[in-house]
């Protein structure tokens, strides 16, 4: 329990510990990580990488290339120096942060994923597409007009390209005109001789308009070929056993002995044996030890950084230090200014970056997007600092976070009452007099979800309603009817639609019926039209019914349908009904509702977006309860009417306030400013400049009556708001010979020297029209603003737009009037919103000076707002937010914070907030150490521990492989990085684990050594080399089907193509937020429906590559992968004509009569959770399908799965193949999940399949972002044993079956691939009972699992069979993976995750109960048994602890044999070398007590942490 004996100081540290690369001792472990695919010439990384960074410099670049600006660059070291001077010197890259940024991107090789997909497309696209043969000989080539030409003049074809790509595809980069109707396509290596006099030509025609110009990369046929060996990663060494490095010495009577106090340095000056322990009293204060030792270090991120990755090592030495009182002191201050201890937070400029995107690809991508914004603020006069300071002001970052809506007064008062037909009224009404009325109840506990049940008029939603329409009708009668019965408590209101002569009639009978026999009277009469479709008009039969028995209401009188039709009284009311609406910009067919005021569009999720807001409203009025600021005699609807606006128009305030549009003032002035200086201007007045400037553009035909108008609206609100700056611009109608207003307009301004006031703009637009021929100079006058028309704002001639301070209003619809009141509303929501914040900062911030002019303003608010605004794809879950912060500010740091960089140059300003006793600090550490070494960078890193610990908090050593920039070796070579270990204990016991980036999926390739088990000492200095693949990068997505109210399309079955490969993978979509996934590589590919029935039900409308909004031009199915982030799509789904209620896995009657026979409102209840309601529950089952229609892959007989991990494991899993293949004459296939299995593995299993016969394949699946997942390898292990069955394997096999790695099977498996699940999806075998002597051990009859099963059995997981048609059809998977991250919230159930899942769900999800004999284990059954057993399982005995090989050979006689013909067979594959693994290391781990990383794991382990040992 002593600190390491000697002291060296920070310098010993430095010397011990590991860099990334290099050592002393020589490596102990190194760990590479290769691509899939090759690196492409580093002249084209460079090029691609520069685009990246600045894409206007790609094709000058191309020219400099072209012209052999680079020929005399003879090593990578050479080309990468001269490539960084001709970007400074040709001012691409002149600010040195720009030139940083771009070494980190070629450090991680970012542009690689790019140009793959170049190549692959050539591959698999552009070949294909070529006569066999045609293209020998022509190294580089044009493709024009369909045909190859292999000269740059295009003087000869060479040949026809049969399906030619010329559309703008996602990598492709152009020159000229992308919309041209000539491209030309160069398919090219640029290193090679030939592409210069190409590039020429083509750059030429291109200048001149004559073709555009595109170049795409084909594969270099010059040079060797390297692996490209990729970077940006973790590598971790994690303990096995950690239970005897912390000791308790609360019962001990003496002190714990003292520790040796480290005063400079840590004790590492001789290599470790193992880890010192520590007393629980010294673990105790270990974070603020680490924390504030780093902090006195003199390179203290240096020392944090040698620290984190080797903290189990230096956890003794750091354990005796004492931490000063001025960090304790500095520290506790802190956690009063609202800084939590042991809180992990990034903010880069303010806005905090969400864990998953602390990551050097996601970072690099956020820092470009930073340095652009902060660059285009100091183009406006401030500073990087300034520009950082006013984006984090509290004025604009307070406004963002205030999502209150705008709402509007939606009682009917303004048009004299009697327009809103209120179906309840909760104050009043009979069904809600059992309510308590005393507001307090508000607060009380309801399920989530509920509101609750208080008998005041809180919430109220109007519902404009044409009594005409069916859909409309239909809402009324069975949804809002149905939540009226249901006393739900929300009041409902109907506002009748009036816009056909048919509407009104029925809006008349409606008020009629409503006021002379009551809602009863109504609700019939609807119901009568909805069911006999009479609702074009009224119709007499149809209203004589309604009235025939209903009660006549007190002082009303009886009136034929006649003459309620003819009534004034009712026109009236229906008159008022349409200034109502037309009020509120209601009266169109997509017309929204309004919920307390609130405006929701009315779409298929109506009633989910209700329920949103009210939920939101619900929470400010309960607020204002609990502080008393509401009592009983309050009318709470006032509450949300206080700032409510009288009249909506949707153009200035739309519905979904994403849907506004802003437009990039300082871009806009870039690409237009010498047109837009010459328009006419009305300026304002200097005195008002500095207080809510406004800059406001007017784009309308002024010869017009509608433009015209809106002109004078413009004018008139200018003449009384002199802080608004007025521009003016005519847009014509096309052809137009006449003039009015825009010849006096244009002649005023050129008159008056560029002097326009308001009063003479006034006096112009107050004369009469008088039109007379359109002058030639003013036709080019204004022709001269069509860039900024056609381009900037996408109108049409004659359409008329408003631009305030970069909000974009347009096109306004003709015939839609735009008035005074509706300039002022837009002006004044713009104030609020953003005007006044920005405002109000600069002031905070004392720069209002530095703001000369209205239009530096917008230029300035434009960018600010745009700030807030995500560019990363918004998708259907809550993405980081954009709101910023600077409460930062306030902690102290002289004592607590590690700060690099200079604050008053920086672009970026990076705070962190850091616990140094984390794994997470070992992350982020290497990463913000090589942010730090970047220019225009300022970090300040808050050490924040946690103020006390348990247990030890780091288990592991880590490494990071990551440079700030390229590496290069003595021959000038490009050197790639690698993980590299020194120093670590010899006797530990370790495992070796990759943290990638969430789109990786890795997978070990290269190592001759147990990964899953390593100890230093047997190994000497020769050490741990391995080496593993990045195989494959996720293209994942959130699928809707746009028919069904954006429903997941559960079940839909999705196909990766190309052109060479129709079929390169397939996969499922989940009912769990639309979610899929497939494996790839960079490239171009599509996504298609399978054939079959998603096929017959579906269309795909689009892949959804650029967000979860639809935009215009997202029709497409083609996609491209070519980031190391992967590719996040959200394709839309459409229903066929006729398949409206179609279900793409069977038929409804197949899972209603399950859901009837297990419970059906349990059941529901669960699918109604996950989106899966809607069934019927009432129709009966039919007997499923046995084939698998339309598959054309014939599959074979028996398929078996199985996961393992660790020699030892992948040992016993060779004998459980050949087991199988000893018992059974029919085909077989094994399935394995990838990335668990060791090199040596997948290197024997060829010889193995090719010996006995049977196929395999290798599956894997990335575990998704949005389920929990598990940190322990032995856990995740088990996830995948049970929460991906419908996704991990094909979708044509029909049945497999799980069998753990450490069984031995005595029988023809087939048999089991035969046998009747009787309906269930999967058919598990029950725990023994048969061996009575364990009964003390049976956990599953006692406690939890005694009272949840009530008398049903617990199922063991080491075998199982899956009817995976059945399985997909009732969403089984979807039910399990929600199921498990509701459970897996609390730590400790699921303790045998696998396992305990499916039988927590045998209620809901039926388990069949497979024979006994299907699995024998010696631990729970009798010895008499063993001789039926089908199969032996060698589950852990917790009674005598027996190790697995030892039980092995014991009981299974045949085990031995088995394993004697496996190791003969790999001698003599491996040329008399013998594979057989050293039994010490497996044994000595089951000795040891701690648990193995393997694919079966014996018994269960209870419930709610009543655990079982598991031990091996």
């Amino acid at each position: 329990m002593r600190a390491f004996r000697n002291s060296l100081g920070l310098k010993g540290l430095c010397w011990l510990s590991a860099a990334v690369t290099t050592g002393v001792f020589g490596e102990q472990v190194k760990v590479e990580l290769k691509a899939a695919f090759n690196s492409a010439p580093y002249l084209v990384e460079l090029l691609e990488t520069a685009a990246e960074e600045v894409p206007d410099a790609y094709f000058p670049l191309l020219d400099r290339i072209a012209g052999g600006w680079f020929d005399e660059a003879r090593t990578d070291q050479q080309l990468h120096a001269m490539f960084i001077a001709t970007l400074e010197a040709d001012g691409h890259m002149p600010e040195p942060e720009e030139r940083s940024s771009y070494q980190l991107a070629l450090s991680v090789r970012s542009a690689a994923p790019r140009i793959e997909a170049h190549y692959q497309f050539y591959n698999t696209s552009v070949e294909p597409s070529i006569p066999a043969g045609q293209g020998s000989g022509c190294e580089t080539w044009v493709a024009f007009k369909g045909k190859q030409y292999c000269d740059p003049e295009l003087a000869k074809e060479h040949g026809i390209i049969k399906s030619e790509h010329t559309n703008e595809l996602p990598f492709d980069r152009i020159s000229g005109n992308s919309s041209h109707e000539l491209p030309s396509i160069l398919y090219a290596d640029i290193t090679s001789p030939s592409f210069a006099k190409f590039h020429n030509v083509l750059r030429k025609t291109a200048k001149e308009g004559k073709t555009s110009y595109r170049i795409r990369h084909k594969p270099s046929t010059r040079g060797k070929q390297r692996p490209l060996l990729v970077n940006g990663y973790g590598v971790e060494l994690q303990l096995k056993r950690t239970d005897y490095i912390v000791i308790d010495d609360r019962d001990k009577g003496d002190k714990p002995t003292e520790q040796k106090r480290a005063t400079a340095g840590l004790d590492t000056e001789h290599e470790v044996a193992d880890l010192k322990p520590l007393s629980a009293s010294e673990v105790n204060t270990l974070g603020q030890n680490a924390a504030d030792f780093v902090l006195k270090s003199d390179k203290p991120l240096s020392t944090l950084l040698k620290l984190v990755q080797d903290f189990p090592k230096h956890s003794s030495s750091i354990a005796a230090h004492e931490v000063s009182e001025e960090f304790l002191n500095e520290h506790k201050n802190n956690r009063q200014q609202l800084l939590p201890s042991g809180m992990n937070v990034m903010w880069i400029n303010g806005v905090q970056i969400p864990n998953r995107d602390i990551n050097p690809f996601a970072l690099l991508d956020h820092l470009r997007r930073e340095r652009k914004l902060i660059n285009g603020i100091r183009r406006q006069g401030l500073s990087g600092p300034e520009a950082i300071n006013l984006l984090s002001n509290s004025a604009i970052s307070e406004n963002q976070a205030d999502d209150e809506p705008q709402r509007y007064d939606f009682r009917d008062e303004i048009e004299g009452g009697n327009v809103i037909i209120w179906l309840n009224d909760i104050e009043k009404d009979k069904r809600y007099e059992s309510w308590p009325t005393d507001i307090t109840a508000l607060l009380q506990r309801t399920y989530p979800g509920q509101l609750p049940s208080v008998r005041k008029d809180i919430h109220n939603v109007i519902v404009p309603v044409d009594f005409s329409s069916s859909d409309d009708v239909i809402s009324v009668v069975d949804v809002i009817q149905n939540m009226v019965k249901r006393k739900v408590p929300i009041r409902w209101g109907l506002a009748p639609k009036t816009s056909s002569a048919g509407s009104v009639g029925q809006a008349k009978v409606v008020y009629h019926l409503s006021e002379t026999y009551g809602l009863s009277a109504v609700m019939k009469y609807l119901d009568s039209i909805k069911e006999n479709k009479k609702l074009g008009t009224p119709e007499q039969g149809t209203f004589d019914a309604a009235v025939k028995d209903a009660k006549l209401r007190t002082d009303r009188t009886a009136l034929a349908l006649a003459e309620v039709l003819q009534a004034e009284s009712l026109k009236a009311r229906t008159d008022g009904a349409k200034q109502y609406l037309t009020r509120l910009a209601a009266t169109g067919s997509d017309a929204p509702f309004f919920v307390n005021g609130v405006a929701l569009a009315q779409g298929d999720d109506w009633l989910s977006t209700l329920s949103q807001r009210i939920s939101m409203d619900l929470r400010m009025i309960q607020r204002g309860v609990f502080e008393q600021v509401f009592t009983d005699d309050t009318w709470l609807p006032q509450y949300f009417l206080f700032s409510a606006a009288t009249k909506r128009n949707p153009l200035i305030i739309p519905e979904n306030e994403k849907n506004i549009i802003l437009v990039d003032m300082a871009e806009f002035q870039q690409k237009y400013q010498e047109i837009f200086e010459q328009l006419p201007t009305i300026a304002a007045a200097d005195s008002s400049v500095k207080k809510n400037p406004a800059h406001l553009t007017v784009i309308g035909d002024f010869d017009s009556e509608s433009g015209l108008n809106l002109l004078k609206s413009a004018a008139e609100y200018r003449k009384e708001n002199y802080n608004v700056e007025l521009v003016l611009i005519h847009n014509p109608q096309a052809g137009a010979e006449l003039s009015n207003a825009s010849e006096d307009i244009l002649e005023s301004w050129i008159k008056s020297n560029h002097d326009l006031t308001i009063n003479r703009l006034l006096e112009i637009l107050a004369q009469e029209p008088t039109f007379s021929p359109v002058v030639g100079n003013s036709t080019l006058f204004w022709e001269s603003a069509k860039p900024i028309v056609l381009e900037a704002f996408g109108l049409k001639s004659g359409q008329s737009a408003l631009l305030l301070n970069g909000r974009y209003v347009g096109p306004i619809p003709e015939g839609q009037s735009f008035s005074k009141d509706d300039v002022d509303t837009l002006v004044s929501y713009e104030t609020t919103k953003r005007i006044g914040p920005l405002s109000n900062a600069l002031e905070q911030l004392q720069i209002s000076d530095k703001i000369a002019l209205p239009f530096d303003f917008a230029k300035l608010q434009s960018l600010v707002s745009l700030s807030t605004i995500s560019d990363v794809p918004e998708g259907i879950f809550e993405t980081a937010s954009t709101v910023r912060t600077s409460r930062f500010n306030v902690w102290n740091d002289a004592h607590t914070a590690i700060i690099k960089g200079d604050n008053a140059t920086a672009v970026i300003q990076i705070v962190v907030s850091l616990d140094p006793a984390t794994e997470l600090a070992q992350k982020w550490v290497p990463i913000l150490n090589v942010l730090s070494e970047m220019k225009g960078v300022y970090l300040k890193l808050f050490l924040n521990p946690k103020d006390s610990l348990q247990e030890l908090p780091v288990k592991r050593f880590y490494r990071y492989v990551l440079n700030s920039e390229p590496m290069f070796d003595e021959n000038g070579d490009l050197k790639s990085l690698a993980a590299s270990f020194l120093g670590i204990p010899q006797d530990a016991l370790l495992n070796l684990g990759m943290d990638v980036p969430p789109s990786w999926l890795v997978a070990p390739e290269e190592s001759v050594h147990d990964l899953d088990n390593i100890k230093l000492r047997p190994l000497g200095y020769h050490g741990i080399k391995a080496v593993y693949g990045l195989e494959s990068i996720l293209i994942e997505g959130h699928s809707r089907d746009v028919t069904n109210g954006g429903q997941p399309p559960r079940g839909a079955e999705l196909v990766l193509s190309t052109d060479k490969d129709p079929h390169f993978a397939d996969t499922i979509i989940m009912a769990n937020l639309g979610y899929f996934q497939f494996k790839a590589n960079p490239g171009f590919f599509k996504i298609q429906l399978k054939g079959g029935r998603s096929q017959e039900i579906f269309t795909i409308d689009s892949a959804g590559p650029a967000g979860w909004a639809p935009v215009p031009g997202d029709e497409t199915s083609e996609i491209a992968l070519m980031s190391f982030q992967g590719a996040t799509l959200f394709p839309r789904l459409s229903r066929k004509p006729g398949q409206e209620e179609a279900d793409v896995l069977g038929s409804e009657e197949n899972v209603a009569a399950e859901l009837v026979e297990k419970g059906t409102q349990k059941v529901n209840k669960l699918l109604g959770k996950i989106g899966l309601g809607g069934f019927n529950t009432d129709k009966v089952q039919k007997a499923l399908s046995k084939k698998s229609a339309g598959s054309g892959v014939v599959q074979a007989e028996i398929n078996i799965f199985s996961v393992a991990s660790g020699h030892l494991y992948e040992r016993m899993l060779n004998i459980m193949m050949l087991s199988v293949m000893k018992h059974t004459k029919h085909t077989v296939k094994f399935w394995f999940i990838e990335q668990f299995l060791s090199p040596s593995f997948k290197t024997f299993l060829p010889a193995m399949a090719a010996e006995y016969g049977f196929q395999y394949e290798m599956v894997t699946y990335k575990w998704p972002h949005w389920l929990r997942g598990q940190t322990e390898k032995q856990r995740e292990i088990w996830g995948y044993k049970i929460l991906f069955l419908d996704v991990l394997f094909p979708l044509d096999l029909d049945k497999v079956i799980f069998v753990d790695a450490d069984q031995i099977v005595r029988t023809d498996m087939y048999e089991l691939v035969q046998h009747d699940l009787q309906g269930a999806p999967y058919g598990f075998t029950p725990m023994c009972d048969s061996r009575t002597e364990m009964e003390g051990f049976r956990f599953w009859k006692q406690g939890y699992w005694a009272n949840f099963l009530r008398g049903l059995p617990y199922h063991i997981s080491a075998l199982y069979v899956v009817d995976l048609k059945r399985f997909r059809q009732i969403a089984a998977g979807d039910r399990l993976r929600q199921q498990y991250h509701s459970l897996s919230a609390d730590p400790n159930s699921l303790s045998n995750l696998d396992q305990d899942l499916p039988n927590n769900m045998q209620f809901n999800l039926p388990i069949h109960s497979l024979p006994q004999e299907w699995l024998w284990c010696e631990t729970w059954c009798s010895d008499e048994s063993l001789k039926d057993a089908k199969t032996i399982d060698l589950c852990n005995n917790p009674q005598t602890k027996e190790p697995k090989l030892d039980r092995a050979r014991r009981q299974v006689p045949e085990w031995t044999t088995y394993d004697d013909e496996i190791a003969a067979l790999a001698k003599r594959v491996k040329g008399g070398k013998s594979e057989s693994e050293s039994e010490s290391s497996g044994e000595s781990e089951g000795k040891s007590g701690s648990k193995g990383s393997a694919g079966s794991h014996g018994e269960p382990q209870a419930w709610g942490g009543e655990r079982v040992k598991d031990e091996l």
